[in-house]
């Protein structure tokens, strides 16, 4: 009897993950501008002409992505494939308030990489999805040769 309802139980119990695992994964794009959601970050390049830049994004309010999940850096695979070539959640710190998540890399990958800010809410509602990103490429914050 014991090992019925412990088979049952399991059975039951896989189904519902199962069954939930991939809405969890499953998150939209943005498609608003920064204004729109009422962000406000700043993302400063520093290259130090070897090669290798160090890229570091400071957030200084969240806007109606309040609270943000994550903040992951990602280099697409190549395009039309679906694939990505890397995928970070970075560690970020409280600085004075801001939120701030630094990476290093050769200035080749930091052309093609993003930051990604991942939300479960939007304006402070739960989404019914599996979440939002908001998209920060790096490549245009390199080509204005923004050094701190």
């Amino acid at each position: 009897m014991f090992t019925k309802r412990l088979g049952l139980t399991l059975i039951l119990f896989a189904t519902v993950v199962l069954a939930t695992e991939p809405a969890l994964a499953l998150r939209e794009r943005f498609g608003q501008s920064k204004e729109q959601l009422k962000l406000d970050y700043n993302v400063a390049v520093t290259d130090h002409g070897t090669g290798q830049v160090t890229v570091v994004l400071t957030i200084t309010d969240e806007g109606r992505l309040k609270p943000l999940n994550s903040v992951d850096f990602f280099i697409p695979g190549k395009e039309g494939t679906g694939y990505v070539t890397l995928s970070l959640v970075l560690a970020t710190k409280e600085v004075g308030g801001k939120r701030v998540a630094r990476v290093h890399l050769t200035k080749e990958l930091a052309k093609q990489a993003e930051f990604h800010l991942s939300t479960s809410t939007f304006d402070g509602k739960k989404t019914a999805r599996g979440g939002y990103y908001f998209v920060i490429p790096i490549a245009k914050h390199l080509e204005k040769g923004n050094n701190p």
